[in-house]
């Protein structure tokens, strides 16, 4: 086969499959015939990836979800992009769905039912789910970086649509690797995103040990009912600056703690067959022969601590509806939320202690995102809430406070011929607070990243986002440990995401991807709905039984 027979491709698929390689440039010559079977088969050409897309989006438009306002006149322009896709197209194109998308896939539990070493493995049903991995490491000259990789994995259509399809749960995910390093003292540089369809032949899994590979990017353990101790490599090349750069990493990794099974034993939350089931190791050792290999150096490193998350649900990507009716018709009569995102943070203190804290965004402090204009924000203060995981591993809940006070501006990307720089602000500087839960050595701290001008990456499918390794002090200026921090939806998305789609950033389709509002007709027949006795019961005890399950308490407003 030669590089003719892959005319059908449009370059970024193909970048995307030479990235996966660890190619800086396409070469069939250099792919096995079995992976180039798949990449030229029907099941992963651009009318098949068209095809399912249309059958997607029509059977939205044919089956619209009671008490929602209605998408029709979004989905039927979308309908009209459709005619033949690539496989990064139909992933980004996935992301302007409404909340009717979360439809289809498998339920989440109506408790945490997280086994191991089951639950290892990638979770194929649920829409999305991701290994991620982040911490900060030491070479054997001093020098501190901090390192991110993240295996993330969507299903493009709800299991049964795909099965239909003849596509197996495999061939239905669209992978994307995430791979950020920061050497502190210099700058962040992210590779730059790539996504593959698991139509190429390039996503592999076995169990048994544990056994994850995309292209020549790998997750591989070595025992056979333990995930731990294991090996990550990761390639990628970061292209925004004067010159391309290379990073390779070779990282092995033990743990000294058992799992942290996060919100209400691993439900984050589990609720009206939506939600997240979420686990973490928190105390990761970097071990001996973990290496780095950055613009042409080979960079040994000497110590180093990570964390390790793998969580997996429905409707986050989009935001998506409750599969509860009745939950869906009281949420007509709520007032309607215009923000989303979060700030995600993971400390590791010194004497083995670590904290994960969570700050959801919320419609108060919408003056504080999408910001481009010349002056940075002022000060932003937001509830926080988390967990502390002490020597023992004895994990308590904790609630505090967070201050944002120091911003940085977003104007670089590694690839921004189709990632944009977003000329957003980020922040730069976190001072948290924590009541008595917490150890007093550790109840106020800031956090700085080891890096000045920003840690913003992108996502595949177009989404900004800032995250990298901060160094922990307390308010006298002392080193208490080193984290990881995380801000997610600061930027508005929605130009990046249409180039990626393949779709005109115009008025009109800014308009139609506004969240819709809910009219007068629709309230009232949420309105009669829930004043129906039986009904008020039974959000009641849905409401009482999802709160047990990990949602927040102002779920509706």
């Amino acid at each position: 086969m030669e590089e003719d027979d892959f005319n059908n491709l449009d370059d970024l698929t193909k970048e995307n499959i030479a990235l996966a390689l660890w190619m800086k440039k396409f070469h069939a010559d250099e792919i096995s015939p079995d992976v180039k079977k798949c990449i030229l088969s029907d099941k992963n050409s651009p009318d098949a990836f068209g095809n399912r897309m249309r059958h997607r989006i029509q059977d939205l438009l044919d089956n619209p979800d009671s008490f929602t306002p209605s998408y029709q006149k979004r989905y039927q322009e979308l309908l009209k992009h459709c005619s033949s896709l690539s496989s990064l197209q139909a992933y980004a194109m996935n992301h302007l769905l409404g909340v009717d998308s979360s439809r289809g896939y498998q339920k989440i539990p109506e408790k945490s039912n997280i086994e191991f070493p089951r639950d290892f493995a990638p979770q194929l049903g649920y829409q999305v789910g991701w290994h991620f991995f982040v911490g900060n490491c030491r070479d054997t000259q001093q020098q501190d970086y901090g390192i991110l990789i993240s295996f993330y994995h969507y299903s493009l259509l709800p299991p049964d649509m795909a099965h239909d399809f003849g596509l197996t749960d495999w061939e239905n995910q669209i992978f994307e690797m995430q791979l950020a390093v920061a050497k502190a003292g210099e700058e962040h540089l992210q590779s730059r995103p790539f996504a593959i369809a698991g139509t190429t032949g390039l996503l592999k899994f076995k169990s048994q040990p544990f056994h994850y590979e995309a292209g020549k990017n790998q997750i591989i353990s070595e025992k056979k009912d333990d995930l731990f101790p294991l090996t990550v490599r990761a390639w990628g090349v970061n292209q925004g600056g004067e010159r391309d750069v290379e990073m390779e990493v070779d990282l092995k990794f033990s743990s000294n703690k058992d799992f942290l099974l996060q919100g209400n034993q691993g439900c984050l939350p589990c609720c009206c067959d939506i939600g997240t089931l979420y686990y973490s190791a928190t105390n990761l050792q970097l071990e001996p022969g973990s290496t780095l290999k950055l613009d042409g150096e080979e960079i040994t490193f000497e110590d180093g601590k990570f964390w390790f998350d793998h969580q997996w649900g429905n409707a986050l990507e989009p935001v998506g509806n409750s599969r509860c009716k009745v939950v869906r018709a009281a949420s007509v009569l709520a007032k309607p939320s215009h923000s989303r995102g979060w700030d995600w943070f993971m400390a590791q203190f010194d004497g083995d202690r670590e904290m994960t804290m969570y700050a959801p965004h919320t419609d108060k402090n919408l003056e504080f995102y999408w910001l481009t204009g010349p002056q940075p924000p002022g000060t932003m203060t937001v509830d926080v809430k988390g967990q502390f995981i002490d020597a023992e591993n004895r994990a308590v809940d904790v609630e505090g406070t967070l201050k944002i006070d120091e911003w940085v501006k977003s104007v670089k990307s590694s690839h921004p011929e189709d990632y944009f720089v977003t000329n957003t602000w980020y922040p730069d500087h976190w001072e948290f607070q924590f009541q008595d839960m917490v150890p007093e050595d550790i109840r106020h701290f800031t956090m700085t990243p080891i890096v000045q001008g920003g840690q913003t990456g992108y996502n595949a499918s177009g989404a900004q986002y800032s995250e990298g390794g901060v160094y922990i002090r307390n308010l006298d200026g002392e080193m208490l440990g080193k984290g990881f921090a995380e801000s997610v939806y600061y930027a508005d998305a929605h130009s990046n995401i249409f180039h990626l789609a393949g779709i005109p950033d115009t008025p009109r389709m800014r308009k139609l991807v506004e969240t819709p509002e809910a009219s007068s007709w629709l309230k009232l027949q949420g309105l009669l709905y829930m004043a129906w006795p039986p009904h008020q019961k039974k959000i009641k005890k849905v409401l009482e039984k999802c709160l047990e399950q990990g949602l927040p308490e102002d779920f509706l407003g």
